[in-house]
C-alpha cells in the first residue's frame, strides 16, 4: 500500500514544482485599446483644484457663461507589461483625441470631440479644441475572468483657443491663441474581461490640465473627471 502511494505523492509533488516555476516566469504582455466616453471639465479630480480663473474673468466682462461641462474625445492607449505570476509593472501611453466639427478636412468624422464652446450673455463666444497624450507607470493584474490596473502619471496637453468677442461699445474682436500644458497630472483605474487575445474594458481617469490662456494670463482647466468604455486586444 505504501509502495502505491508513494509514487503518487512524488507526482504529486513534481506538479506542485512544476506549476509553482510556472507562475514565477515572468511574462511580457502588450495591450493596445480604443475607448470611449466622456471627460466632466466642472468635476475636480481629488486631491487637485480645478483652476477655472478664465471663465470667471471673462464673466465680468462679457456677462455670464454657460457651456457643456462634457467633452468626448476618444482614447487610444498602448500598453507595456512584465508580468511575474499574477501581478506586473508596466509603462502606458494614452492619447486622448478629437476632430474638430466646423473644420472638417474632408467631412468625415471618425473620432469624438474633445472640444467646448462657452457661450456668454453679451453675445460672445470661446471655443477649444484639445488634444492630450498622457505616460506613465502601471501596475496590472491576471486574476481568472478579470485583470484589473490603476496608473499615474504626467504628459501633454495641446489646446486651440478662439475668442469672439462683443465689446461693450459694439465692436467685435476675434483672436487665436494656441497654448500647451507641459505638465498635467493624472491618475487611473480600469478592469479588462479577457476573451482570448480580446475583450473589453471599462477606466476611469482622473486628470489634471491647468492651460494658462495667454490672451488673458488666465488658467482654464481642459481636465477633470472621466468615465470610458471599449475595446482591447492584447499580444
Amino acid at each position: 500500500m505504501v509502495g502505491h502511494i508513494v509514487p503518487w505523492g512524488l507526482l504529486l509533488l513534481f506538479w506542485s514544482v512544476v506549476i509553482n516555476t510556472a507562475q514565477a516566469v515572468e511574462q511580457t504582455f502588450y495591450f493596445t485599446s480604443i475607448q470611449y466616453g466622456s471627460i466632466d471639465t466642472k468635476r475636480n479630480a481629488p486631491p487637485f483644484a480645478t483652476e477655472n480663473d478664465y471663465l470667471s474673468s471673462m464673466e465680468e466682462n462679457y456677462g455670464s457663461v454657460s457651456y457643456d461641462p462634457k467633452v468626448e474625445p476618444t482614447v487610444i492607449s498602448f500598453e507595456y507589461y512584465r508580468v511575474d505570476g499574477y501581478v506586473g509593472i508596466g509603462f502606458s501611453i494614452d492619447l486622448l483625441s478629437g476632430i474638430a466639427q466646423n473644420d472638417p478636412p474632408s467631412g468625415v468624422f471618425l473620432l469624438p470631440n474633445y472640444n467646448q464652446e462657452y457661450q456668454f450673455n453679451g453675445g460672445s463666444r470661446v471655443t477649444t479644441e484639445t488634444i492630450g497624450l498622457l505616460y506613465g507607470l502601471s501596475l496590472y493584474g491576471r486574476f481568472g475572468f478579470f485583470y484589473p490596473f490603476i496608473g499615474v502619471g504626467t504628459g501633454n496637453y495641446l489646446s486651440k483657443v478662439e475668442e469672439y468677442l462683443v465689446e461693450s461699445d459694439g465692436t467685435n474682436n476675434y483672436s487665436v491663441v494656441f497654448g500647451e500644458v507641459l505638465e498635467p497630472y493624472y491618475y487611473k483605474w480600469g478592469v479588462r474581461f479577457p476573451s482570448g487575445e480580446y475583450g473589453v474594458m471599462l477606466s476611469q481617469y482622473y486628470i489634471r490640465a491647468p492651460l494658462t490662456v495667454e490672451s488673458r494670463n488666465k488658467t482654464l482647466e481642459l481636465g477633470g473627471v472621466g468615465t470610458f468604455f471599449g475595446f482591447y486586444m492584447g499580444f
